[in-house]
């Protein structure tokens, strides 16, 4: 889509692709903590205000030159409808929480006024403002969970887990980002940084700020983190959805103590969502294993649908969390995973093969 010459994508999307993680991790969080409209709203603000920054950017680098190009008034619009829906997420959280939510987001707006000035002065790939728009979106968890009426505690530490991982994260994706790049920086401060988050959640557990699964999936980022810097390194895509992939871990693990401690987390219907997501994604393997088998290509489709596998087998992982104890069926769901994902990698006729393997475990149980 193009308006007065412009592709939309260039003004609608940001280039950068970290922020994404930043942004959907505390709403993910939330919304597990505490369901509602409420979050609902959060979601809504803090991903428009988060897609509204790049095309207003654009507005304002344009202007401060003094000239208006193609792209200025399809900017102005982008952003303009951008904040309107935030503005619009903020009115629903307002009208439905029941507890003081504004106050984290109150206490984050020095760290995001920093973030966008540093934005305006092209800075805003600096360690520190990184840092700042980090913890700014962090604040969102927090608001969801004082917006749903849950203890402080529960916001405090949900913000916690989250800030640890941030922080971490940041200081070993720029050090792997410089590798990648042919530099050769130093180790030390991302080895201290993973380590240091471990160690400070393993202390607010103790002092029952933190649930365990989170100081656990700290540590898995620690001990992932310290291997690969001593690794060669690899392309930056691969850095960032790693990095992706341990937020989303961090986020599971935190929901999942907060649910083992009674807390009604969104998390209590993961085991329905999981069978029944399960059923449906039986015939599908059997579909798509006899699409390849006649010969056709592993397209887009194809891996886009592999995700939905791969979903069904974290949900039920969760589920074995619920009960402790082994059941057969989500474990059959993830040996038929690894398969899959293995068998993808082989010439005609393994995928095709791979898929209906997966099929008929899921279906064994």
């Amino acid at each position: 889509m193009r308006a007065t010459g412009v592709p939309l994508k260039t003004v609608a999307l940001p280039t950068e692709h970290g922020g994404w993680g930043f942004t959907l991790e505390p709403i993910l969080l939330g919304l597990l903590l505490s369901p509602g409209p409420h979050t609902l709203g959060l979601f809504l603000l803090g991903l428009f205000g988060f897609l509204a920054r790049h095309p207003l950017k654009l507005v304002y680098q344009d202007l401060r030159k003094g000239k208006r190009y193609p792209r200025t008034a399809l900017a102005s619009r982008v952003g303009g409808t951008y904040l309107a829906l935030a503005l619009l997420g903020l009115l629903l959280a307002a009208w439905t929480a029941r507890g003081p939510f504004l106050l984290p987001l109150l206490l984050a707006l020095p760290l995001g006024a920093y973030m966008l000035w540093a934005d305006a002065l092209n800075r805003s790939r600096d360690l520190l403002p990184e840092m700042a728009a980090a913890l700014a979106m962090a604040s969102l968890a927090p608001a969801g969970v004082l917006a749903g009426g849950l203890e402080p505690d529960i916001a405090l530490g949900s913000f916690l887990a989250l800030a640890l991982r941030d922080i971490a994260a940041l200081y070993y994706a720029r050090t792997q980002v410089l590798r990648a790049r042919g530099k050769n920086p130093k180790h030390h401060p991302a080895h201290l940084t993973l380590w240091t988050s471990f160690l400070l959640a393993l202390f607010l557990q103790g002092q029952g700020l933190l649930p365990a699964p989170t100081t656990l999936a700290l540590l898995l980022l620690a001990l992932y983190g310290s291997l690969a810097l001593l690794r060669p390194p690899v392309e930056a895509r691969i850095i960032g959805w790693t990095q992706m992939g341990f937020g989303l871990l961090v986020v599971l693990a935190t929901a999942l103590g907060y649910t083992l401690q009674s807390l009604p987390t969104a998390l209590l219907g993961v085991p329905l969502l999981h069978r029944f997501l399960g059923w449906a994604l039986v015939g599908l393997a059997f579909l798509v294993g006899l699409y390849l088998l006649l010969g056709k290509e592993v397209n887009r489709p194809v891996r886009l649908l592999l995700g939905l596998y791969d979903l069904n087998a974290l949900l039920g992982l969760l589920h074995l969390a619920f009960f402790w104890k082994p059941l057969p069926h989500p474990l059959l769901a993830l040996i038929g995973v690894i398969l899959l994902h293995l068998l993808l990698r082989k010439p005609h006729p393994w995928p095709g093969i791979g898929f209906l393997l997966l099929g008929f475990l899921l279906l064994w149980h």
